[in-house]
C-alpha cells in the first residue's frame, strides 16, 4: 500500500506523496512550503509554488523564507494560479480533468529535464471559495491522487481552516497525508481496488464523508466498486446506509474490504443491498471471535 498517515511536517514526503495541510495563518502555511521545498529539493525535484499573486509577490514569498538563491537559479518556479490550472471558459472554476493532464505532462517535462520528479506547492483558498469550486476542486483531488501512485509528482496542498470552516475537511480527507487533528478520515487511490479508506468516521465526520462520495462517486470506473476499509477502525451504521444509498440509487454494487468483524455485524442488521462486506466474519455475540 502507498504510504500514507498523520505527520507533523511536510519534509521528506517526495517523490509520490499527497499531503493535505489545513493552515490557520500564513506563518503556518510558510512553515509548511519551506518543509516541503527543502524536502524536494534533496530529492532533486522541479518545485512549482503556487499561489493567488503575481510573480513578484510570490517570488518575495519565497525570498523571505530563504530560497532565494533556487529562485535565480531556476530549481524554483513561480506559479499564479491562473497559469497552473485549466479552467472553464469565463470561470474560476478548474476543469479537472484537463488540469490533471497538464500536471502529467508537466511532470513528463520536468524529467525530460534532467530532474527526478515535479513537486507543487499550492495554498488552494482562491480556488475552492465556493460550492461549485469545491465540487470541481475535490474531483481533481481524487483524479490526481489516482495517478500519483506511479507518477514521480508530489504536492501539498494547503488549505485556509479559517476561511473555509467546516469545508476544510471535505477536501483535506481526498489525501494520504494530513496534519494533526483536520480529519478523521482519508480517501485516497490505491493500485487494485478503487479507493482506500483509512481513520475513523464518526458523526463529526459524517459531513465531509457524504461530501466525498457525492464528488467523486461519478468518477469512478465501471462495475463493482471495491473499497479497502482494513484500515478503516470505526464506522457508525450511518454512513454504512449512506454508501449503500448511493450504491443503490446508481445501480452499483460495493465489495468493503475490512477485517472489522463489527463492520460485518452491523452490514448484516442494516439489510444492505449494494455493500458486501469481505474479509471479516459477523461477530454474533460477545464471545464469538471473527472465525467463529
Amino acid at each position: 500500500m502507498r504510504r500514507h498517515g498523520v505527520v507533523t511536517s511536510a519534509v521528506d514526503l517526495v517523490p509520490f506523496a499527497h499531503l493535505g495541510w489545513g493552515y490557520r495563518d500564513r506563518d503556518d502555511f510558510g512553515a509548511r512550503a519551506a518543509e516541503c521545498i527543502v524536502g524536494a529539493l534533496r530529492g532533486d525535484q522541479r518545485i512549482e509554488y503556487v499561489g493567488n499573486a503575481g510573480r513578484e509577490a510570490l517570488r518575495a514569498e519565497l525570498a523571505d523564507l530563504g530560497f532565494d538563491e533556487q529562485l535565480r537559479s531556476g530549481r524554483i518556479r513561480v506559479m499564479p494560479v491562473e497559469d497552473s490550472y485549466e479552467f472553464y471558459p469565463d470561470s474560476d472554476v478548474v476543469d479537472a480533468e484537463a488540469t490533471v493532464a497538464e500536471r502529467v505532462e508537466a511532470t513528463d517535462q520536468a524529467i525530460a529535464d534532467g530532474y527526478r520528479g515535479l513537486c507543487t506547492v499550492n495554498d488552494a483558498i482562491e480556488l475552492t471559495r465556493t460550492p461549485e469550486q469545491r465540487d470541481a476542486w475535490a474531483a481533481f483531488e481524487f483524479l490526481i491522487d489516482q495517478r500519483m501512485p506511479v507518477l514521480p509528482f508530489s504536492a501539498l496542498c494547503a488549505y485556509d481552516v479559517n476561511g473555509l470552516g467546516r469545508a476544510a475537511a471535505e477536501l483535506l480527507c481526498l489525501h494520504p497525508f494530513v496534519g494533526p487533528d483536520e480529519v478523521g478520515f482519508r480517501m485516497f487511490a490505491e493500485p487494485g481496488v478503487d479507493f482506500v479508506l483509512v481513520g475513523e468516521i464518526d458523526a463529526a465526520n459524517d459531513d465531509a464523508f457524504t461530501a466525498a462520495l457525492r464528488r467523486t462517486w461519478p468518477l469512478l470506473g465501471e462495475g463493482t466498486i471495491v473499497i479497502d476499509a482494513h484500515g478503516l477502525s470505526f464506522i457508525t451504521h450511518t454512513q454504512l446506509r449512506t454508501l449503500d444509498d448511493y450504491a443503490r440509487a446508481q445501480g452499483r454494487q460495493v465489495v468493503l474490504q475490512t477485517d472489522q468483524c463489527i463492520v460485518a455485524r452491523v452490514a448484516e442488521l442494516l439489510e444492505l443491498t449494494n455493500v458486501r462486506v469481505q474479509g471479516a466474519s459477523p461477530v454474533r455475540s460477545s464471545w464469538q471471535s471473527c472465525d467463529a
